[in-house]
């Protein structure tokens, strides 16, 4: 069950426990080698007070530790209301975010936010696109959906190697169906428009498991941008539970993974861990978070 957190000393004391669990359990994947990209996508859970003692500000200064621990060279977050924003910017030293909320295109509603390390990346072009009809208009919602859905972008030039690659993240609707079918074929449209032949990462909730259609399409054999999912081609470094939505109890009976990090054939998967924090500390969000790492190929 989680933990209820009710005085300042509590809090103290469960993330002292967290830090110490930390050195004497590392939950993160070892250390990438030169040139290797370290990815991670997580949802946060957005910040309601319905959540109670599982609300935003008892768990972010874990959330930014654990990232930090994990020290991903990129990071995509979905569920990210404008206050979590920034408390993600305060908390996460050394990155740089891109991204805008998706009910106006500025601070309303949540974010499907890219954060990346500013010592190693250089973001070359970025932007935000609606996942409906009319993707170019913010705030725009599509087909059945329930809410406004939106994809966060940027081409990146990797300043070790030169190399450069497209990165998406996104959060697909919980509800339409025919918005997550839909959503999946125009992510593909987008993902050749903007990459070109460059190589493409995408990460995400998709809210779908590996037997929906929409996962079908994204990793359909025929597209012009081929999506391969990370833990599939990991083999034998796979690490971790086989699923990533938990919810806030242990009675969730968790069973499917919905987040996933998707990659062109240009990348080889090396490792790939979904991390279950549950081991270490309380719930830091209803979602587990994903990570790979990847390689590109000559």
């Amino acid at each position: 069950m989680s933990v209820t957190l009710k005085l300042p000393i509590t809090r103290m004391l469960f993330f002292l426990l967290f830090l110490l669990a930390g050195i004497m359990f590392p939950i993160s994947l070892p250390a990438q080698q030169p040139g290797q990209i370290k990815v991670m996508s997580w949802n946060i859970r957005l910040d309601t007070p319905a959540d109670g003692q599982n609300q935003w500000k008892f768990r972010k200064s874990g959330v930014c530790d654990l990232i930090m621990g994990e020290s991903p060279d990129l990071l995509g977050v979905q569920e990210a209301m404008h206050n979590q924003m920034k408390d993600l910017r305060n908390g996460l030293k050394g990155y740089k975010s891109i991204g805008v909320a998706r009910d106006d295109g500025k601070r309303a509603g949540e974010y499907s936010a890219v954060f990346y390390k500013k010592s190693r990346f250089r973001s070359l072009h970025s932007g935000t696109f609606w996942l409906s009809e009319t993707p170019d208009q913010p705030g725009s919602r599509g087909w059945d959906a329930a809410c406004n859905r939106v994809v966060t972008w940027s081409v990146f030039r990797d300043k070790k190697t030169g190399r450069k690659f497209l990165m998406m993240n996104t959060h697909f609707d919980h509800v339409g169906d025919t918005a997550r079918i839909e959503s999946a074929a125009l992510i593909i449209r987008k993902s050749a428009s903007l990459a070109g032949k460059l190589p493409v990462i995408l990460t995400g909730d998709f809210n779908v498991t590996d037997k929906h259609r929409a996962y079908r399409i994204l990793t359909w054999a025929d597209n012009e941008n081929v999506f391969t999912d990370t833990r599939k081609k990991a083999g034998a470094e796979i690490t971790g539970p086989d699923y990533t939505f938990i919810g806030f109890s242990d009675q969730t009976g968790a069973k499917d993974q919905i987040d996933f990090i998707f990659a062109t054939y240009e990348f080889r998967v090396l490792r790939h861990q979904i991390s279950d924090f549950r081991k270490w500390t309380f719930y830091l969000s209803d979602h587990l978070p994903v990570t790979a790492i990847l390689g590109l190929t000559e």
